[in-house]
């Protein structure tokens, strides 16, 4: 499926998925980052264990400068995956999110 989230906040992470612990064990995403006409197309992988999350990003690609970094944690029982911008300009993301079930 594809989500889609605008941000307006520089160094501040905001969540822009969730998936519940219990259900799933890993998360891949295919993330395009829009600021005007800047461009950034990246892939994280993210796995947890239960009580940790760890993800990587690779295959990024990008028009200019990075738009946005990434990040993972768990909080209420759901895997979060969090973006940061690099400005305080309006940046939208779209997902593509694959699961995998424990």
């Amino acid at each position: 499926f594809i989500d889609f989230l605008a941000i307006s906040s520089a160094d501040i992470f905001e969540s822009i998925n969730t998936f519940a612990a219990a259900t799933y064990r890993s998360a891949k995403y295919n993330i395009q980052v829009v600021r005007g006409s800047s461009y950034q197309t990246s892939e994280v992988l993210v796995i947890h264990d239960g009580s940790n999350s760890y993800g990587t990003e690779y295959a990024v690609i990008k028009t200019g400068n990075s738009l946005a970094t990434f990040d993972t944690d768990i909080n209420s029982g759901n895997v979060r995956l969090l973006a940061t911008p690099s400005s305080g300009d309006s940046t939208t993301f779209k997902l593509v999110t694959t699961l995998t079930k424990v």
